[in-house]
């Protein structure tokens, strides 16, 4: 089985579409949709590539980085902390600049 990893909005976006949802599938959409953090305008690939450019992170660190989108340096180094990952600042700044444009 291939694990596919998508962000809140891409969640509730793929259950909100759907016409017939089982209840597991509506317990999930209610649960999915409080932790929203995007406007429904917010274009979730886009910020895939522009974090992606910044360094070169696995989708899965990605879809962290943006389901948390963290306001501080010290939220973000906590995320790639649990992955193991060390970046420098300007690249910490990079992210966290993206991430206050939404």
């Amino acid at each position: 089985m291939k694990i596919t990893y998508k962000t809140n909005s891409e969640v509730y976006d793929l259950l909100a579409g759907m016409e017939d949802r089982t209840p597991t599938e509506n317990a999930t959409l209610a649960y999915v949709e409080k932790f929203l953090k995007y406007g429904r305008d917010t274009d979730i690939a886009q910020l895939y590539a522009d974090i992606g450019k910044v360094h070169r992170f696995s989708r899965e660190v990605i879809t962290k980085i943006i389901d948390i989108k963290p306001a501080t340096p010290e939220e973000l180094i906590a995320i790639l902390n649990s992955y193991n990952i060390n970046v420098d600042n300007k690249v910490l700044d990079s992210i966290l600049d993206i991430l206050k444009g939404l």
